[in-house]
């Protein structure tokens, strides 16, 4: 009870102690006051005005509470601001920050009237409630001893790319219950990690070790075979799994040619699919990759990072009821895949290519850059980028260390368009380059050309639009306009949002062919696959551009990326 006194009277000198520093900074800043934001923060889903939402200025300088209206007046105060005949009415930008338990956090750039007047501008402002994914992982024959290590997985577009990237992890409390809360609106996958049963691993030689083997949500046993849980803004979904109880064996494998003193990148999954969840650890002082598995058939993938001579060695192996020592795994050295630059230009120069991507070298290499994608299902890492090749005349670069996989060729060039991409007669506009292990794949050609067309896009903001708070109704004309390829063999990879200023934007150098024409106020994660073109369509405009040749389009902008 001491300990409960004493902690209690900390507590409450710590809130008086921050409430006189709070209170003495008002203090001081009200001998400053510049201006005042006055607003309003609701429920982005319901429109419900949010009591008791904390409002803070950037840098924590001054803070209040939203009332049960869920309205505030914020001053806005400057030890260095000039306030002396400061004229009513001008206005300046603060960053606000609000925070709430059971919605998302916000950070927002604010305008505010100088003296605070009644010129002070009304600003509402959304919260977004936070979703959440909760459930029970069942251990049968375990009475809570056993706590499981869940992962999410959310969808994300990378350029059009779909992939899963590791979202965040939790793990179960003693009744097998979990929950993830502060999720983004979204697509998730639910995964469980390898969990060894600790009864099994006591000191008893020759007794039998069991574990927990990867779960994929709904117990399935293939990640991409996994169901996908959606959830929106201030939604709840239930989920449940359950894990089985199966016997370990020890897993021995070494390495041929392993440096000395290097980390090693490990990935192994039951062959034929690129499951998460599943580990094996590598000892370097002998060089041997080692862990348990249970039965079943696998390939690990082992990389040697660090230094210029990355090599990667791919292995597939079988556990079958008793410990596995080999076959040895063998180290090659990673693809270089080299890019040759083809100019057909006109000849007239483009100042914008004046602006290096890559200053290194002279030629295509300071007005073009080129990257590879992996396509894996599962997020983990790009293929590189390409490097002028020293001693050549710019028009040759190389990409070093590529890992066996398939890559989608993203270009981005300050000059021109990509007329054509190839890599032995494969399109690589519409197909991925293959790299395999141990070779090299033939050079890619790129063809770049100056005689692209030109479409101008004008909008008109929808009246929802997210931050058309402004006074009399005005309405900020930023956002993304977006050109998607019609054809579907396309590569989404090259998708870029064009910024837009005062309700337009000139889109050059586009390559000949039709495209979709949206815009959006904030990017549209989930709408640049291109999967559902009709449902796109009604969002926007379908126009066809010739080589040359300029065309305007107007359309409208859809509010919260279409989402």
């Amino acid at each position: 009870m001491r300990f409960a006194r004493w902690g209690v009277t900390i507590f409450c000198v710590g809130v008086l102690w921050c409430g006189v520093a709070l209170a003495q900074g008002t203090g001081a800043a009200d001998e400053a006051v510049v201006g005042v934001v006055r607003g309003k923060v609701v429920n982005a889903v319901t429109g419900v005005p949010v009591g008791r939402a904390l409002v803070v200025e950037g840098g924590n300088q001054a803070a209040i509470f939203t009332d049960d209206r869920g309205e505030f007046a914020l001053k806005i105060s400057d030890s260095k601001a000039v306030v002396v005949n400061a004229p009513i009415g001008v206005k300046g930008r603060r960053r606000l920050e609000v925070r709430k338990p059971g919605f998302l956090g916000l950070s927002r750039s604010i305008p505010y009237a100088w003296g605070g007047g009644e010129d002070a501008e009304d600003v509402t402002i959304a919260l977004v409630p936070e979703a959440l994914i909760v459930g029970r992982v069942e251990v049968p024959g375990s009475d809570g001893e056993v706590q499981i290590e869940c992962e999410l997985y959310q969808k994300e577009f990378h350029y059009g790319q779909e992939t899963w990237a590791p979202a965040t992890t939790f793990r179960t409390w003693a009744n097998g219950e979990f929950r993830f809360s502060g999720l983004k609106a979204g697509t998730y996958k639910l995964i469980t990690h390898e969990q060894m049963d600790r009864d099994s691993m006591r000191p008893v030689p020759g007794a039998p070790m069991f574990g927990y083997p990867p779960i994929y949500y709904p117990n399935t046993t293939d990640f991409s075979a996994a169901s996908a849980i959606v959830v929106r803004a201030g939604e709840t979904a239930q989920v449940n799994l359950t894990v089985a109880r199966r016997e370990y064996f020890p897993v021995q494998i070494g390495v041929r040619n392993a440096p000395a003193g290097r980390p090693m990148n490990l990935q192994v999954a039951p062959m034929g699919t690129h499951s998460p969840g599943w580990s094996l650890g590598y000892n370097p002082m002998d060089g041997t990759i080692m862990g348990m598995l249970p039965d079943g058939n696998y390939t690990v993938e082992a990389t040697a990072l660090g230094g210029q001579d990355q090599s990667t060695g791919i292995l597939n192996f079988t556990v079958r009821g008793r410990p596995l020592e080999g076959p040895a795994l063998t180290l090659v050295p990673d693809a270089s895949v080299t890019v040759n630059v083809h100019e057909e230009f006109s000849g007239q120069s483009d100042a914008g290519a004046l602006n290096a991507i890559t200053t290194s070298a002279r030629g295509p290499a300071m007005h073009i850059q080129v990257s590879l994608m992996s396509v894996k299902e599962v997020s983990r890492g790009g293929g590189g980028f390409a490097r002028p090749v020293e001693g050549a005349d710019g028009h040759t670069l190389a990409i070093a260390n590529v890992v066996p996989g398939q890559y989608r060729v993203r270009v981005m060039t300050r000059r021109g368009y990509v007329a054509s991409m190839e890599s032995d007669g494969v399109d690589l506009l519409r197909q991925p380059l293959v790299v395999g292990l141990g070779g090299a794949p033939a050079p890619i050609e790129i063809v770049l050309r100056d005689d692209g067309g030109e479409v101008d896009v004008s909008f008109e903001q929808a009246t929802e639009a997210r931050g058309s708070s402004g006074k009399n109704g005005e309405s900020s004309q930023n956002g993304l306009a977006y050109l998607l390829p019609m054809e579907q063999s396309a590569d989404p990879t090259n998708i870029q949002g064009h910024g837009t200023q005062n309700g337009s934007v000139a889109i050059e150098q586009v390559a000949p062919g039709d495209y979709l024409v949206v815009v959006f106020d904030t990017p549209p994660e989930s709408l640049l696959m291109g999967g559902d073109m009709e449902a796109l369509q009604k969002k926007g405009k379908v126009i066809h551009v010739e080589a040359g040749q300029k065309v305007s389009v107007q359309v409208k902008m859809n509010s919260e990326g279409g989402e």
